[in-house]
C-alpha cells in the first residue's frame, strides 16, 4: 500500500484482507463439505456416482457460470461491500436448504442456489484488494485471501466428517449455514477503496458505466495472453477439482477408510497444504516477480510439474505411508497455483476490467473446469466399475496447463507493458 491512496490507511486495508480472508473460508467450507456427505447422501437419497459428479458439478457450476458475468459486472460497477454481503445472505441460506433436500431434484435446486450466491466471493474480493495493496505485494495479498480456499475446504471436510458422524449429513449443512450470516456486519464496516488507486503512475478510474461492460469483454476476449491463462486456469481447475471432490470417496470406497478417517486426511491435507502452498508459492512469486515479471508464470509451471508426481502416488500407491504423505505433497502444489492465476490475471487485466475478468475466471475454473471434471470422473466410473480410472484424468490435465503456461511465458512482457501503457494515460 503506498501514499496514492491517501484516503485508505493500512489498519483498513489489512481489516479488509481479514475479513474477506474469512469470507473466502466460509464460502470454501460450504462448498466443499458436500464431498465428505456423498457417502451418506448416495445411501439416503439412492443416488448413483452421476448424480453425485452432478451434484459435486454441475448442480453448483452451471448456475455458478451462468451469475459470474452479471456479478462482475455488478462488482465493477457498484459498492462491492453490498454486492458480496448480498451474495453470502443468498448461499447461507441455501446451504441451510441443502439439508432438508429429499431428492435428487430438491438437493440439486438447493446446490445450484448455493452458487448462485457464492459467485459474489472471488470478484469482489480480488477486486478489493487488487486496491488495497500494489503489485509488489499483491500475489501475497491475494494468497492470503485464497487461503481461504484450504482452510474452508480442509475445515469443510473436516468438520463436515466429524458432525455427519454424529448427528447426521442433514444437520452438517445447518450448522454450515450459520457463519456466513455472521460475518455480514463485519463486512459493512470495511473501507470502500478507489478503484486502480494502487496501480503506479495511474489515476484512479470510474465504475463502469453503460457501454463500458461490452468494451471490457471485448478487450479480454481479443487479447491472446489471457485467453492462454484462462485456458491453464479451466485446465488446472480440472486436475485440482478431479482430486479434490473424487479422492475422499476413493480413500473411503477403494483404499478402505471410513467417512471420519478419509474426511481427517483430506481436511488435513487441505489446510496443511494450503497454508504452505498457498503462502509459499505467492512469496516466492512475489521475490522473484521484482526482478523477473514471467516470474509468476515460471512458479505456476514449476507447482504443476511437481504436483505430477504426487497425484500419481498418492492413486497407485496402497500403502498409506506413502499414500497420505503424496496426498499431503499433492495439496501443497496445488494451492500454490491459485493466488499465482489470479495474479497473472490481474496483471493483464486493466483496472476497471477485473470484476468482469475474474468473474471469466469463475466461468472457466468452475463452469467448465470443475463441472466437467466432477461429472466426467463420475461417468467414467460409472462406465468402467473403477473409480481410479476416472481420477486419472487429474495428471493429465494438470500436463496441458504446463504447456499453455509455457506459451504464455513467450508473450507475456509484450502483454504486461501493454497494460502499463494503458494505464499511464
Amino acid at each position: 500500500m503506498t501514499d496514492r491512496a491517501s484516503q485508505l490507511t493500512k489498519k483498513q486495508a489489512v481489516y479488509g484482507l481479514t475479513i474477506l480472508a474469512l469470507i473466502n473460508s466460509v464460502n470454501y467450507m460450504d462448498r466443499n463439505v458436500v464431498t465428505i456427505l456423498f457417502p451418506l447422501i448416495k445411501k439416503d437419497l439412492l443416488l448413483t456416482d452421476t448424480q453425485l459428479g452432478l451434484i459435486g458439478g454441475l448442480a453448483f457450476t452451471l448456475v455458478y457460470a451462468l451469475a459470474a458475468v452479471p456479478i462482475g459486472w455488478a462488482t465493477d460497477r457498484f459498492n462491492r461491500k453490498v454486492v458480496l454481503s448480498s451474495g453470502i445472505f443468498v448461499w447461507s441460506s441455501a446451504t441451510f436448504l441443502s439439508g432438508t433436500a429429499g431428492s435428487f431434484a430438491t438437493f440439486f435446486a438447493a446446490r445450484s442456489l448455493t452458487a448462485t450466491g457464492e459467485a459474489s466471493c472471488h470478484p469482489c474480493g480480488v477486486s478489493l484488494i487488487s486496491d488495497y495493496f500494489d503489485s509488489k505485494v499483491r500475489t501475497t495479498a491475494i494468497a492470503l485471501f485464497q487461503m481461504g480456499i484450504p482452510l474452508g475446504a480442509g475445515l469443510g471436510i473436516v468438520l463436515g466428517g466429524i458432525l455427519a458422524t454424529a448427528y447426521g449429513w442433514r444437520n452438517t449443512f445447518f450448522i454450515y449455514a450459520v457463519p456466513g450470516i455472521i460475518l455480514i456486519p463485519f463486512i459493512l464496516m470495511m473501507k470502500e477503496p478507489k478503484r486502480g488507486a494502487m496501480e503506479k503512475g495511474s489515476k484512479t478510474v470510474s465504475p463502469l458505466k453503460k457501454g463500458d461492460f461490452i468494451s471490457g469483454v471485448r478487450r479480454i476476449l481479443s487479447d491472446r495472453s489471457l485467453l492462454l491463462q484462462y485456458s491453464a486456469a479451466l485446465f488446472g481447475q480440472f486436475g485440482v477439482t478431479s482430486f479434490s471432490v473424487w479422492m475422499p470417496t476413493f480413500l473411503y470406497r477403494v483404499r478402505g477408510f471410513d467417512v471420519n478417517e478419509a474426511g481427517k486426511i483430506m481436511g488435513i491435507a487441505f489446510l496443511i497444504g494450503g497454508i504452505v502452498g498457498t503462502l509459499g508459492g505467492a512469496t516466492l512469486a512475489d521475490r522473484w516477480f521484482r526482478t523477473d515479471k514471467t516470474a509468476r508464470i515460471k512458479v505456476q509451471i514449476l507447482a504443476v510439474a511437481l504436483g505430477i508426481p504426487c497425484l500419481m502416488c498418492a492413486l497407485l500407491i496402497d500403502s498409506r505411508a506413502v499414500l497420505i504423505p503424496a496426498v499431503f505433497a499433492g495439496s501443497i502444489f496445488a494451492m500454490a497455483g491459485y493466488p499465482i492465476c489470479s495474479a497473472i490475471l490481474v496483471d493483464l487485466l486493466n483496472p476497471r476490467d477485473r470484476g468482469v475478468g475474474m468473474a471469466f475466471l469463475l466461468i472457466v475454473q468452475n463452469g467448465i473446469g470443475l463441472t466437467l471434471a466432477s461429472l466426467s470422473v463420475g461417468a467414467i466410473s460409472d462406465l468402467t466399475g473403477s473409480l481410479l480410472y476416472g481420477l486419472f484424468l487429474a495428471p493429465v490435465s494438470m500436463a496441458i496447463v504446463i504447456i499453455l503456461s509455457l506459451m504464455l511465458k513467450s508473450r507475456f512482457l509484450a502483454s504486461y507493458e501493454a497494460v502499463g501503457a494503458l494505464q499511464m494515460n
